[in-house]
C-alpha cells in the first residue's frame, strides 16, 4: 500500500462513475457506467454507501455497505461489495476498507460486520478469514425470475 492512497466515499455522480471499472471486475453483469450510477441511486434511498481507496484521484478497490438492523445480527454493517482492482492486490486494500468499515461500525455502536460470498470462492474466503470474520451461516436463495 502505498502512502497516496486515501480512504473517501464516493459521494457526488461523479465519484460512482469513477468506480465502475472496478465495480464491473466483481459484478460483470453491470451493463454500463449509467446502469451502475442508477443501481447505486437505487441503493442509496436503501442506505447503501460507496466507500473507495483512491491513488492518484482514481478509486483502486471498493467497499459497498448499508447500516442494517435485524432480529438476527442486531445492529450491523452489511458489505455487499468488495473488490481491488486487480492491478492493485496484495497491497493490503481489501483489508484497509475492512479495518474501516469495522472502526464505524465499533463507532456506531453496531455489533457486528456481516458480508456473504460464493461457497466455490475460496480465496476470498481465506481472505475473510485472514481478515477476522468467521463463517457462521449458509446463505440460501432462490431465483424467482
Amino acid at each position: 500500500m502505498t502512502d497516496t492512497a486515501i480512504l473517501r466515499h464516493a459521494e457526488t455522480d461523479a465519484d460512482v462513475l469513477a468506480c465502475f471499472d472496478v465495480m464491473q471486475q466483481l459484478r460483470p453483469h453491470l451493463q454500463s457506467p449509467g446502469d451502475f450510477l442508477a443501481r447505486v441511486s437505487t441503493q442509496r434511498t436503501q442506505g447503501y454507501c460507496l466507500l473507495a481507496v483512491w491513488e492518484g484521484g482514481k478509486p483502486v478497490a471498493l467497499a459497498g455497505y448499508r447500516r442494517v438492523d435485524n432480529l438476527i445480527h442486531g445492529r450491523f454493517i452489511y458489505v455487499d461489495d468488495l473488490v481491488t482492482d486487480e492491478a492493485g492486490r496484495g497491497r493490503g486494500h481489501g483489508e484497509r476498507l475492512l479495518a474501516e468499515l469495522g472502526t464505524l461500525g465499533r463507532a456506531e455502536n453496531r455489533e457486528r460486520m456481516v458480508l456473504d460470498t460464493g461457497l466455490a470462492n475460496a480465496l476470498a474466503q481465506r481472505f475473510y478469514f485472514r481478515c477476522g470474520l468467521l463463517a457462521r451461516g449458509l446463505h440460501f436463495s432462490m431465483d424467482l425470475s
